[in-house]
């Protein structure tokens, strides 16, 4: 009773002074921001308040909230007093405060994990969305709800921007800060060497920042290059603390007048004069949560290979690495302690000088199988010499590891001293199977290392569960035991696509090739989706007789959708959407190959955009990138889904009409070029024209190679523009290439 009592008083004394802490800090931090705002500055004021206020929030349960949004309170008002704000007049602002940190709070543990809420890239592109781009807008849209009778439609813009960009700015440069950063951190770093580089990393950025807004022209592109080597150098706490530091020190300097930033672009709004500074973070965080990404992944494969190597060495059988050639690599404790020797006498010796002669011929076929690619592995008893000159039976099995060429690195040997069990029939037979089994469940393990494991009995039931399999499938271990695996392991070809009812298809021993667009998806039970690799092995004894299976399932959803972003990148124009010149050369292959194979002629066709530099001078080339854009969907919506049109660059396209007759392509180009001469394309209230001009060719002779009828085509439509533009031009074989061709 007594311990109780003193529990309760102690996490009440805790709670109050967290809320003095919390009160006390929104209002010094409410006080600076405003006397921010009151300074004559080229920058809208950052807000951190609701920053820290969505910080405590997530860290603490809704029980407490009441309290914290209590002590903000008082700590916002009195900054507004001391400020000489009138009483009545900012408790509509405060109370728009608390609805923006709570809904983006609810949010965020809707979307987070708890222990770590920036895990990953994809946490935090979930944390971009909520905390600095939707809670600040409904934020800001409240915010001009209450002034919209008393102010002009451009006075409430101004404000509207202003709001939004002050807030998000503070949430990018403190939130994350706070959700990451653990108790104890700074006294960890404090007793490590860390803290000195962490010191002279913050020295040099910020003097680099300030020289740059000092003297620098364009000033913050250069400051982000002190910031991506501060994300590429320090873990992300650091990273985002020197983030905020370089924040305040901007701010600070812009509105005591040290520093004066003047942009560059005249219609630049002055309410979104803070907008450079979003520009700095958001690359500076995506490099720091990039590279923790990356500081983990690394840590996973350097603890994977302590663990084999440890696995190893500390097997209680013998275990061995062997060359092709039969030179002992490697040799755990268990083996020397077997044959007798010393880990140095194996390099002086090969595998046939410790094998008795009379077994040496026992394993030459199945290691030839093992080579050739015919079996995985194999087992059989041998006699292996002792350094005392006696003989030792071992059961041997024997696996071999290639590399990505499948060309055979090294033999994994696993040698098990039988010797007793040679001695009496019954108790040969009895452990020969125990060991089989053990042997078997070992390889699985050995393979199965950091991923999700699941083994079976005869009758499919669920045996055992390895924390990673509780993790993915979404079941803990007591729950599932017992249970059919179909029943817990849900897995379908593509995500919306059919369920796999039979894991045995998966046999190691197997292969299911699949498309990226048809991997294997496993759906938990309300832990989502994941992208996976399966492999399924039969546990038998040594009759053969099945006893269950092991099923190892590996989580490559970032392998996976990295493997879909990089194959989309290579092949298409990421300014378009449409197939660039690499894709496109794939495509002409292809129908030169239809062509050769089926006698399919093909119309290729070449366009070029007229006029075209005249709107990039003219409107710049955020315009001419528009343009560019709006004319890839017009020229789309004119052709077939089988045809390939890709931009090549600039303002040049190629398209390839699949098995089209020479009048229809002709009339498919015309009708095209047609309809670019007759697009208007608007930009900034101004009315712009442009034109095209085409040339076309046949693909009717395999003899011909395509970079030929690309010059064909390009021939022509270069003809096309010389005869006064906005026309199509057929090649004729008696054309020449002209040269050079004008830009």
């Amino acid at each position: 009773m007594e311990k109780n009592m003193l529990s309760l008083f102690s996490a009440s004394q805790n709670i109050w002074k967290v809320l003095l802490a919390l009160g006390f800090s929104i209002g010094v931090l409410a006080l600076v921001c405003m006397k921010f705002v009151q300074q004559t500055s080229n920058l809208a004021s950052v807000w951190l308040p609701t920053a820290l206020l969505i910080t405590v929030l997530f860290h603490y349960r809704y029980r407490d909230w009441i309290p914290l949004f209590c002590a903000a309170a008082l700590g916002l008002a009195a900054a507004q007093t001391l400020a000489g704000a009138p009483f009545l007049s900012y408790w509509p602002y405060i109370l728009n405060n608390f609805i923006e940190a709570g809904i983006c709070v609810l949010l965020l543990r809707k979307l987070l994990p708890a222990q770590d809420p920036l895990s990953g890239p994809t946490n935090w592109i979930k944390f971009l969305a909520v905390a600095v781009i939707f809670s600040p807008l409904l934020s800001s849209a409240i915010s001009t709800l209450l002034i919209m009778h008393s102010h002009s439609a451009r006075e409430l813009k101004q404000h509207f921007a202003t709001w939004y960009i002050s807030e998000a700015v503070g949430v990018l440069s403190l939130a994350q800060f706070g959700l990451i950063y653990q108790r104890g951190y700074w006294q960890q770093l404090g007793h490590s060497r860390r803290l000195y580089k962490l010191l002279l990393t913050l020295v040099l950025t910020l003097l680099s920042g300030f020289l740059a807004l000092k003297w620098l022209p364009y000033p913050f592109a250069f400051i982000i290059l002190p910031l991506l080597w501060t994300a590429a150098r320090l873990p992300r706490v650091e990273a985002f603390f020197i983030f905020l530091c370089m924040t305040l020190m901007i701010t600070l300097l812009q509105s005591t007048g040290s520093i004066s930033v003047k942009l560059h672009f005249t219609p630049f709004p002055e309410s979104l004069l803070f907008t450079p500074l979003i520009l700095i973070l958001l690359p500076a965080n995506a490099m720091a949560m990039a590279m923790h990404a990356l500081r983990v992944e690394k840590s996973y494969i350097t603890q994977s290979e302590s663990r084999f190597r440890n696995a190893m060495e500390y097997s209680a059988i013998g275990m061995a690495l062997v060359s092709p050639l039969g030179k002992w690599l490697q040799v755990n404790k268990s083996l020397c302690n077997l044959l007798g020797y010393e880990a140095n006498d194996f390099k002086t010796l090969t595998v046939q000088e410790i094998v008795d002669p009379e077994d040496l011929s026992k394993d030459q076929s199945l290691l030839q199988q093992l080579l050739d690619g015919e079996i995985q592995s194999y087992q059989i008893e041998k006699r292996y010499l002792c350094r005392n000159g006696e003989r030792v039976w071992a059961l041997l099995a024997m696996s071999l590891v290639r590399d990505d060429n499948q060309n055979p690195l090294y033999f994994i040997s696993q040698i098990k001293d039988i010797s007793e069990l040679k001695r009496t029939e019954i108790t040969n037979k009895r452990l020969s199977e125990a060991l089989h089994e053990e042997k078997e469940r070992l390889y699985i393990t050995l393979n199965a290392i950091n991923e999700a494991v699941i083994s079976t009995d005869r009758h499919m039931n669920i045996t055992f569960m390895n924390p990673v399999a509780e993790k993915m499938t979404g079941w803990a271990e007591p729950q599932a035991q017992g249970k059919l695996v179909s029943s817990i392991v849900h897995i379908s070809v593509g995500r919306d696509g059919p369920r796999v009812d039979n894991l045995m298809q998966f046999e190691i021993n197997k292969n299911l090739p699949l498309s990226v667009d048809q991997s294997l998806i496993l759906h938990g039970h309300h832990t989502g989706q994941f992208d996976v690799q399966v492999a399924v092995s039969q546990l038998r004894t040594l009759k053969d007789d099945p006893i269950g299976i092991v099923l190892v399932i590996q989580n490559v959803s970032k392998s996976r959708e990295l493997m879909r972003q990089l194959s989309y990148t290579a092949s298409h124009d990421l300014l378009t959407g449409l197939s660039n010149r690499g894709s496109f050369e794939e495509s002409l292959k292809s129908a030169l190959q239809l062509t050769a194979d089926k006698h399919q002629h093909h119309s290729l066709a070449f366009i070029d955009l007229d006029y075209f530099k005249a709107i990039n001078d003219t409107a710049g080339h955020a315009a001419g990138d528009e343009l560019l854009r709006q004319l890839s969907y017009l020229m789309q919506d004119q052709i077939r889904n089988s045809d390939k049109l890709a931009r090549l660059g600039g303002d040049e396209f190629a398209l390839i009409l699949f098995n089209c007759p020479q009048e229809q392509g002709l009339q498919v180009i015309r009708q095209l070029v047609r309809k670019i001469n007759e697009f208007q394309f608007t930009w900034n209230n101004q009315l712009y024209r442009i034109g095209a001009s085409a040339g076309i060719t046949r693909i009717v002779d395999t003899s011909v190679n395509g970079s030929e009828y690309m010059a064909q085509a390009d021939v022509a439509c270069y003809t096309a523009k010389n005869s006064g533009r906005g026309q199509v031009f057929n090649y004729e074989a008696q054309q020449k290439r002209l040269s050079p061709r004008p830009i």
